[in-house]
């Protein structure tokens, strides 16, 4: 009925598998090719534990950023401005655009971060695929290929 699998902006071997297919940087991520295509195909809901990649993207700094995690989280930041939300409900909207209908799970006991995450699905509707590939990219700290 449903698989819980580790996604989100930062973890995101879930998306480069299927990108890099037959490439040499494919070796480097540990996604079993075709689940997400099987989950679709057998109306197996996905669920993403991680969702909020332990508030790289908001404001954390219990890890230390690379470039690409720098860039990412200004963008989300500016994002959220923009939007007049929050950083968390863009990092959740993003998993959410996805056309594979992933369902953030929100592995928190805080009740501001819960709140925090309160407009995620708006931001998923409201989010262009030229600002869902931005994410992808500053996140990635490489274009798609």
């Amino acid at each position: 009925i449903v698989n819980q699998l580790e996604m989100s902006l930062y973890k995101r071997d879930w998306l480069e598998s299927g990108i890099l297919v037959n490439q040499r940087e494919s070796l480097a991520h540990s996604f079993p090719e075709g689940t997400l295509e099987y989950c679709r195909t057998h109306a197996i809901r996905l669920q993403a534990w991680g969702s909020l990649a332990q508030g790289i993207y908001s404001g954390s700094t219990a890890h230390q950023p690379s470039p690409a995690d720098e860039e990412a989280a200004a963008l989300v930041a500016a994002m959220a401005r923009d939007k007049d939300t929050t950083p968390e409900a863009i990092v959740l909207g993003w998993l959410m655009r996805h056309p594979a209908g992933i369902e953030p799970v929100i592995g928190t006991a805080s009740p501001a971060r819960i709140r925090a995450c309160g407009d995620a699905a708006e931001q998923a509707g409201r989010m262009s695929r030229i600002e869902w590939y931005r994410l992808f990219t500053a996140a990635r700290g490489a274009p798609v290929p």
